[in-house]
Formats: C-alpha cells, structure tokens, sequence
C-alpha cells in the first residue's frame, strides 16, 4: 500500500510542480514510522493503528529540524481521532497534511466526477476579488477545509483561494472560489 500512495503521491506534487526525488529515512528519534522525503515533502506511515496528537507534534519538530520545508504529509492506517484532526489543522500553514492511506491508492482527480481545483495566484485572486467586491475574503467567500481531499491533493493552505470548475449538463461550466481555513467548526 505504501508503494502506491508514493506513486500517487508523485502525481500529484508533479502537478504541483514539485520535485519527486524520493529517499528512504532512517532515524531512532520517531518509533513505528516508515519515512520517505519527496524533494522536501517528509511522507511518514505510522505502523501503530492509531496515532495522537502527540504523535502529530514529534512528526511536526522532526521535519523541522531536518529540513522538510515544503511539508509533511502523515498516511495512516485507520482515520484520525478529532484531537489528531485538530492537531493536524493547527499545523496546515506549515503544510501538514494527513491522508487516510485508502484515499492514496489511486488519484481521486481522475475520477469522472472530480471538480478541477487549483490555488490562484495572488494577482488573479486579486483580480477576482476586485471584479467581485470583495474585501475580506475570509468573511466574503464560502470556505474549504485545509483538510478537504481536494484541498490536500492542490496543496492549499489556509489563506489560499481556490478556483473550482464545475460542470452540469443543463447549465454548462461555471467557476466557484473557496477560501482555504483550518477552522475545526468547518463541516
């Protein structure tokens, strides 16, 4: 399982437009992990069948002090506990993301009902909120959890404005924006 979620993995930081170079890591200081980096994503797979916040928090100071600036990503056997939930969205500014190692075995973009996301850049996202009015698009615009599949799967962190493309068949293309949060009230 955790050959096929490096694979999917790669796919979608190749989109992302980051490096997939991807190492083995050893290391006494995390207990029960298997650790990769992808250019400098650290990916850990908890061995034990639940983790805790606390595990969240040794995940997050080990990346640190190694160098994993562009993120960590946590695949785990068995979905989070809210506190582990609530861990991980404290962390999302930092790139933290958590993924249910099921939803890593294939690329759920590929999907027929798949959405396209993407973050917008700032100067389009400011020309958006301009031709909208928007002002505060915290308050302005619906959100997306940090931890939303799509969002994990982009990259967003809290901050971002995503752009959504939807299709239906009697009303054609339209385009939907999302303001990215961490908020643990976001259903």
């Amino acid at each position: 399982m955790e050959e096929k979620a490096l694979d999917t993995l790669k796919t979608f930081f190749t989109r992302r437009g980051l490096p997939t170079d991807t190492e083995s890591v050893t290391t006494d200081q995390l207990e029960k992990v298997n650790m990769y980096t992808m250019g400098k994503v650290l990916i850990i797979f908890p061995q034990k069948d639940k983790i805790t916040a606390i595990d969240i928090n040794n995940y997050s100071k080990f990346a640190v002090e190694n160098g994993n600036t562009q993120g960590v990503v946590v695949a785990t056997r068995s979905k989070p506990s809210e506190n582990v939930l609530i861990a991980m969205k404290a962390r999302a500014k930092d790139r933290m993301q958590f993924f249910h190692l099921p939803e890593l075995q294939y690329d759920i973009t590929s999907h027929r009902m798949s959405m396209p996301h993407r973050i917008m850049k700032p100067d389009e996202a400011t020309a958006m909120m301009e031709a909208n009015k928007v002002s505060k698009p915290e308050e302005q615009i619906p959100w997306i959890d940090s931890q939303d599949i799509q969002a994990r799967v982009i990259g967003a962190v809290p901050g971002d404005i995503l752009e959504i493309i939807r299709h239906s068949d009697s009303a054609g293309r339209s385009i939907y924006y999302r303001y990215c949060v961490a908020d643990v009230n976001v259903a």
